[in-house]
């Protein structure tokens, strides 16, 4: 019996406080070195997303690009005496700045003002006038001035606004990330990018209306464009970092061509945007040498858009559609990175372009496909039937998608760790694809393509993107019968629900 008592008597368990108190310790410590550790990666390592309508805090590709590949610091000075009203907008886009470039781009606001010796200082240093309202960006102990007019976009007020007594310009669009990145790139790379475009076979001239949106791009990214005429020189000048054929008319001649293939030879860059109009045998056996085989087609398609009957009233018609449709491929580069899957219209006649394989193997050169046509196109050969008529013929016409633009690379290597200096040619269907009605239509999409293309014969990979567009202001246009539902909504409704619980929160205290 006293066995078995003390058998089933309980336990006596001894507590180790000692043993308890470190196990606390051990978790208090984990626990705080975790949370260090989360603040200490979250500061070094986050992401910021913009969800505005039009990215309005987001800086574009492009400025992101330059801003990361700065070789040296950038300060930037905000100076403004008068325009108040952009200096907002412009202290947010050099704060987007700072971030982007991660310490290397800082900015400083003067009040001319109140820091009267601050700007009595900057004043003596950069030589300007007191009543200026300028960005001064200074790089490598040299600085460059952006005004405030280049920044903005204005609108000058119409008989309407004026009766209303608006009297003032109205800011239209802010355009100063376009006016800082551009005149960032011209004081980092110095001395502009020369290239050339030829000219004495129909070509539109640079200063043309047609290329006016291209042009204005080419100034903003720092390269500077003149006409060149083959005939008139016995060699292609030294500062030609590129030539641009766009859309000739007539065919290059035997002199011509010779020049073009020696340039192309010394590692030269070529941009070749074709007429498909135009017989260029000369320029097409060119071409043939460099893996490009243009096909003498016409890509179209069959589908609906929006024609006129008629009494001259607008309907959907179903026929042929003379611009082609494409989408932008991933060409495995930076040229197409930001546009890839983006699928827009040629404005236009756009013939379609071939790989020659066995040339691209015995050449060693590297082709890139950059623009394909979308379902439902195709090459259509005969050129001199009616088109409303068209339909595919398996026997004569090139079946799509079919390549629309495409990029040559020659003397390269597979290794992208080695840079090595090569000779890049970009081949084009189209030749209204820099036209101002082009990039209307394509939304902006052409001139970014081209750009692109440019920079990388350029080798300017680091400024490959999407460049900045102006920040245009919305207007909310309401009609009388959404003002009212929104003033019941306001005065009526919200408050009614309120009250409404207010009174069943009362009613069940009062039970």
């Amino acid at each position: 019996m006293a066995t078995e008592s003390s058998s089933s008597a309980p336990k006596t368990v001894s507590i180790q406080r000692f043993q308890i108190g470190l196990n606390v310790l051990i978790q208090l410590v984990v626990v705080t070195v975790i949370i260090v550790l989360l603040n200490y990666l979250s500061f070094r390592h986050f992401k910021r997303w913009d969800y505005s309508r039009d990215k309005k805090f987001a800086l574009s590709s492009q400025t992101t690009n330059l801003l990361t590949h700065l070789k040296k610091p950038v300060r930037a000075v905000i100076f403004f005496s008068g325009a108040t009203e952009i200096v907002p907008d412009l202290q947010a886009l050099m704060r987007e700045y700072e971030f982007a470039s991660k310490k290397k781009f800082t900015a400083e606001y003067v009040d001319p003002y109140r820091s009267l010796t601050r700007a009595q200082e900057l004043q003596t240093k950069y030589k300007f006038g007191a009543n200026e309202s300028i960005l001064i960006l200074d790089y490598d102990s040299r600085s460059k001035f952006v005004n405030a007019g280049d920044m903005v976009d204005v609108e000058q007020p119409d008989q309407v606004a004026m009766l209303a007594g608006q009297t003032q310009p109205r800011i239209k669009a802010f355009k100063g990330e376009q006016a800082i990145t551009s005149a960032l790139l011209e004081l980092t790379e110095g001395k502009p990018n020369k290239v050339y475009l030829v000219g004495g076979h129909g070509e539109p001239d640079i200063k043309s209306p047609d290329l006016k949106l291209f042009a204005e791009s080419l100034q903003r990214q720092n390269i500077e464009a003149a006409t060149l005429n083959l005939l008139n020189v016995t060699a292609i000048p030294d500062d030609a970092r590129s030539l641009i054929i766009c859309g000739p008319k007539y065919d290059l001649s035997e002199v011509e061509i010779k020049l073009l293939n020696g340039f192309w030879e010394r590692k030269g860059r070529v941009f070749v945007l074709l007429n498909p109009f135009a017989r260029t045998p000369r320029l097409t056996a060119w071409l043939n040498e460099q893996g490009v085989v243009p096909q003498e087609d016409r890509v179209i398609g069959l589908g609906n858009f929006m024609g006129l009957d008629e009494n001259g009233n607008p309907k959907i018609t179903k026929g042929t559609i003379k611009d082609a449709g494409f989408v932008v491929l991933n060409s495995h580069t930076k040229m197409t990175k930001d546009l890839e899957g983006t699928s827009k219209r040629l404005l236009g006649a756009t013939q379609s372009l071939a790989i020659d394989k066995a040339k691209e193997q015995t050449a060693k050169l590297h082709l890139i496909p950059l623009l394909e046509s979308v379902d439902g196109f195709w090459g259509q050969t005969d050129l001199t039937g009616d088109d409303t008529q068209a339909g595919f013929d398996p026997k004569k016409d090139h079946m799509g998608p079919l390549h629309l633009a495409l990029a040559v690379e020659k003397g390269g290597v597979d290794d992208d760790r080695v840079k090595v200096e090569t000779s890049r040619l970009v081949v084009i269907g189209n030749a209204e694809l820099l036209g101002l009605n082009a990039n209307r239509l394509t939304e902006g999409v052409s001139i970014d393509l081209a750009v692109n293309a440019l920079n990388w014969l350029l080798d300017r990979e680091e400024l490959m993107g999407i460049p900045a567009k102006e920040k245009k202001n919305v207007t909310l246009q309401l009609e009388d019968k959404q003002l009212r539902s929104i003033g019941i909504a306001v005065m009526a409704i919200i408050p009614g629900i309120v009250a409404l619980f207010g009174l069943l929160n009362w009613s069940q205290r009062r039970s």
